[in-house]
């Protein structure tokens, strides 16, 4: 059975993702030592990490494992990479980026799900942690962690940003694939569909990330301005 958008189980998974996203980096700057804040932070790194090698091996297990569907290159592959480089590192960079990625992009994963299974099925676990989990740990690297986005941040990653969209169209062309949907929009419907045919919506979803990178910079904007 297909998970059904805005159904009483979305709305769960929206809630808790909310609690935890906003709760944690909370809990974490307010009433833990700097030792338990970066060990909350490496505990989320290595969870999205160990996600995704659960799903790899599900994948394979279940013989459904092929190059065209597989690779690390969706964009929350890449957003899930960064995050948890971040949380590792506590590279200013890297966590710039997993904020703007993870909140103007991946985050369409939670809204607007495109899951072909439900609860309890593994694989809904597997999509869950690596969506939900990947808000709450972007938010913790920035919140928590503390690593704000700095002046030219908006930029940076706008920058950043076409080297996935180049390395995701050449290889969706080459092995005929879909990774970051360049191809084709999702089957289950998204803010996609109100953006044109390809490869117009691509060019208006370059055009979104943009405003929403400027409009999420505006909480750290005063900030830098009077550094």
């Amino acid at each position: 059975m297909r998970f059904e958008h805005w159904s009483p189980l979305h709305f769960i998974i929206l809630t808790l993702t909310a609690l935890l996203g906003f709760g944690l980096p909370y809990f974490g700057r307010k009433f833990v030592s700097t030792r338990v804040k970066n060990t909350i932070g490496y505990t989320l790194g290595i969870i999205l990490l160990l996600n995704y090698l659960v799903y790899v091996i599900y994948r394979i297990d279940s013989g459904h494992w092929q190059i065209r569907y597989d690779l690390p290159m969706e964009f929350c592959n890449w957003s899930a990479i960064v995050t948890s480089l971040a949380l590792f590192t506590r590279n200013r960079t890297l966590a710039e980026l997993s904020y703007f990625w993870v909140i103007a992009g991946s985050m369409q994963g939670v809204i607007t799900p495109d899951l072909s299974v439900t609860f309890p099925h593994i694989y809904f676990f597997i999509f869950f942690i690596a969506h939900s989990g990947l808000v709450i740990s972007a938010l913790f690297v920035v919140f928590g962690l503390e690593l704000t986005p700095r002046k030219g941040a908006v930029i940076r990653s706008v920058l950043y940003s076409q080297i996935y969209v180049a390395v995701a169209l050449v290889i969706d062309f080459g092995l005929d694939a879909n990774y970051g949907y360049m191809r084709e929009k999702p089957a289950a419907g998204s803010l996609m569909d109100y953006l044109g045919p390809w490869p117009i919506y691509i060019l208006w979803m370059q055009a979104l990330g943009m405003i929403l990178f400027t409009i999420l910079y505006l909480p750290f904007w005063k900030k830098n301005l009077n550094r």
